[in-house]
């Protein structure tokens, strides 16, 4: 059965520990440590609790920490309104799609570069995501689509609408009745809010590709996907083509949407920095006491 969606702030922090301790369960047993599919030590060391000040892309509480003070700070940057709204964009072009062994070494800075040239001139806060897709139309090879999602705001409805046909008329998707460029009108705080939360979550579920029949089950030519939670496998791929990635340097910016990263940034590493004090004060304490 397909997930929900990932838009709650509990679903958020709950998801991500449970990725947490899905891949550090994995990384004990066997296969994560024989064989070609074991985690190598430079992996591992990025879920690792101590990786969270350097905002490791698969570090369950760096991206709590960058979640939460990215809703703290967006929150206090941009108001939509149903006459000022604004919008939750998806770039996802079929030429950043690589294969499962091609991800490990992928240089995502190509798809920021080219984002960043669509969206000039825009005010956004966006990220890379990675999709990993079990099969594709063409069957069962192992994909990973790198897409960027952004809210944009101080746009109009129009510029949006002409972005998205300009993509869409240059660029195909992996699923051929899917666009490459599509947007999320968000005209209250609580939809922005919504959207931020899954713009910010890791790579948390594999998809899965399947043909849509007629009535005489015969293929349309056209595909829905689902998707779901990691098997444990999954996950511990996501972390092998995630390795050194860190949350900031996946981001993508632009005009005010510069400041809310910088911000962001700032504000997440003080707070884990802030509570590993809090801990060391404690852990001190609590030998003094013994």
């Amino acid at each position: 059965m397909a997930s929900e969606p990932i838009i709650k702030w509990k679903t958020f922090v709950s998801s991500h520990q449970q990725f947490d301790e899905k891949v550090k369960r994995y990384a004990l047993g066997k296969r994560g440590r024989e064989g070609k599919f074991a985690l190598s030590e430079a992996v591992r060391e990025n879920f690792q609790d101590r990786s969270s000040l350097s905002l490791k892309a698969t570090n369950a509480r760096a991206r709590i920490e960058f979640c939460r003070a990215a809703r703290k700070i967006m929150k206090a940057t941009a108001t939509p309104t149903p006459q000022s709204p604004a919008f939750f964009l998806t770039l996802s072009p079929i030429d950043f799609v690589t294969t499962a062994a091609d991800a490990e070494t992928y240089d995502w800075s190509v798809l920021q570069k080219w984002a960043e040239e669509e969206l000039k001139g825009l005010c956004y806060f966006g990220v890379v995501d990675a999709a990993p897709y079990a099969n594709t139309p063409r069957g069962r090879e192992k994909v990973v689509s790198w897409h960027i999602h952004a809210i944009v705001w101080g746009a109009s409805r129009e510029k949006m609408k002409a972005l998205k046909n300009t993509v869409n008329a240059r660029y195909e998707s992996l699923l051929p009745n899917r666009e490459a460029a599509h947007f999320r009108v968000r005209s209250s705080w609580k939809g922005l809010r919504q959207s931020l939360i899954y713009m910010l979550k890791a790579p948390l579920k594999t998809y899965r590709v399947y043909a849509i029949k007629d009535s005489n089950k015969r293929p349309t030519g056209e595909y829905q996907q689902k998707k779901d939670w990691h098997r444990s496998g999954e996950a511990a791929a996501v972390c092998r083509f995630m390795h050194g990635a860190e949350i900031d340097k996946l981001c993508v910016a632009g005009l005010g949407g510069r400041e809310v990263l910088e911000r962001t940034i700032a504000k997440s590493i003080s707070t884990i920095g802030q509570q590993d004090a809090e801990r060391l004060r404690a852990l001190v304490r609590w030998v003094s006491w013994g």
